[in-house]
């Protein structure tokens, strides 16, 4: 009978991490709208699940296993730190392209956040595998986030150099993690898109993203 019921408003505010989410069902479906987050500290919306079929997506010819192993650790990761993990992993998707590195920073570095990576010449950090890899970007957004100390033990190398808490926001990391203005936009973009394909969302012309309450299925 749920589907005969009208939901006007549902608000999730655990510990004040979580969007707020505005849910209308009628005849036609429920219909959901999701905040796509600003705040770096938080808790993620995505499953491991729905962050490999966004790679495939982007990523045709990604190894699944290789999608399967990160999707998991960032999700640990994050949540180690009290990181919002869609974040986290939206930014591994701009600064690798979505895993195709085909920049600056090479696969086999782990360095999914392109740290220190400056040039063809600089081309940043290597960690000795993909989870201390995760953790060091998972570290370094928790530094620009908060003042608050690392959970984990550091494993970030430029974790001391950060004006701690100065960008608390994906907004806030343009000019400070990347020099490139439109760096948080480009965050937002991808997080957009992750959750068009994860939730089935399209923006609206309030820029609100609407989602149908349909989750799609993976194969995973």
């Amino acid at each position: 009978m749920r589907n005969k019921l009208t939901i006007f408003v549902i608000s999730i505010l655990i510990g004040g991490l979580l969007p707020c989410f505005a849910v209308e069902s009628n005849a036609a479906g429920m219909e959901t709208i999701l905040a796509v987050p600003e705040n770096i500290l938080g808790k993620g919306l995505l499953s491991d699940n729905q962050m490999i079929d966004f790679l495939l997506a982007k990523n045709p010819e990604l190894d699944t296993a290789f999608a399967k192993r990160l999707s998991a650790l960032y999700i640990k990761e994050a949540a180690a730190e009290g990181v919002n993990h869609d974040i986290a992993f939206s930014q591994m998707c701009t600064e690798t392209n979505f895993l195709k590195f085909n920049k600056i920073v090479t696969r086999e570095q782990n360095n999914f956040g392109g740290i220190g990576a400056l040039s063809a010449r600089l081309r940043g950090e290597s960690f000795p595998s993909e989870q201390i890899g995760v953790r060091a970007q998972i570290q370094h957004l928790k530094g620009y986030a908060t003042a608050k100390p690392l959970t984990q033990k550091k494993v970030d190398p430029y974790y001391d150099y950060i004006t701690i808490g100065s960008a608390p926001t994906i907004y806030s990391l343009s000019q400070m993690w990347s020099t490139d203005a439109q760096y948080g936009d480009k965050i937002e973009n991808v997080l957009d898109d992750v959750y068009a394909l994860a939730f089935g969302a399209q923006k609206n012309l309030s820029g609100q993203i609407l989602s149908a309450a349909s989750m799609p299925k993976s194969n995973y």
